[in-house]
């Protein structure tokens, strides 16, 4: 009797363990043609519908540090940037949906001779909604030269001021892009009006 009990534990696992299918992040959809209009992927009638690069990746707001920099006496003083810190990060405060927010971007090159190798360069920033997929122009200006009355050199980071628009609240990627190129990204949690 005991025996019986302990085999029908076994067939029980092993049935359990069996009739469970791995989870990925693609989702299977029949498709009548056997194509796939968005990605052309055509597999024996069935096409797959992928996840977005962007759904894939870490949706984490990126954290708050404080950086110093140089105030009106010459002294310096605390300044609270949000992003990744020595690479990209913008201005720590609340930023409204449907308006435009005065922003300040910072870059960081690997020494202050990539650094300054930035200035006067075009920047684009591209938004993407975690939640929706939607990507649009955020923010559009150039890289300043510092007032080296005030800043000295090595500048160890470079600005771009400008304007930072979101059409709606919730967590947004934030591309940016310098002469084309992606520079780095961060997420920040777009707030309502």
């Amino acid at each position: 009797m005991k025996k019986i009990f302990i085999l029908f534990i076994v067939i029980g696992f092993t049935l359990v363990g069996c009739s469970q299918e791995p989870k990925n992040e693609i989702s299977e959809q029949v498709a009548e043609n056997g194509s796939d209009k968005q990605t052309g992927i055509e597999t024996n009638s069935k096409t797959y519908d992928f996840v977005t690069e962007a759904a894939q990746e870490n949706w984490n707001i990126s954290p708050a540090f404080t950086i110093p920099k140089p105030g009106a006496n010459g002294k310096d003083v605390s300044y609270d940037l949000r992003g990744i810190e020595g690479k990209l990060a913008i201005v720590d405060g609340q930023v409204i949906a449907g308006t435009n927010n005065k922003q300040l971007f910072h870059f960081w090159g690997e020494t202050p001779e990539k650094t300054e190798q930035l200035f006067n360069k075009k920047v684009e920033v591209i938004g993407t909604n975690k939640e929706n997929g939607e990507t649009v122009t955020a923010f559009e200006s150039s890289i300043g030269l510092p007032n080296e009355e005030i800043i000295k050199p090595p500048h160890h980071y470079a600005e771009s001021v400008g304007y930072l628009n979101l059409p709606s609240k919730g967590i947004w990627k934030l591309d940016a892009n310098i002469e084309g190129e992606l520079f780095g990204s961060i997420i920040i949690d777009v707030q309502e009006k």
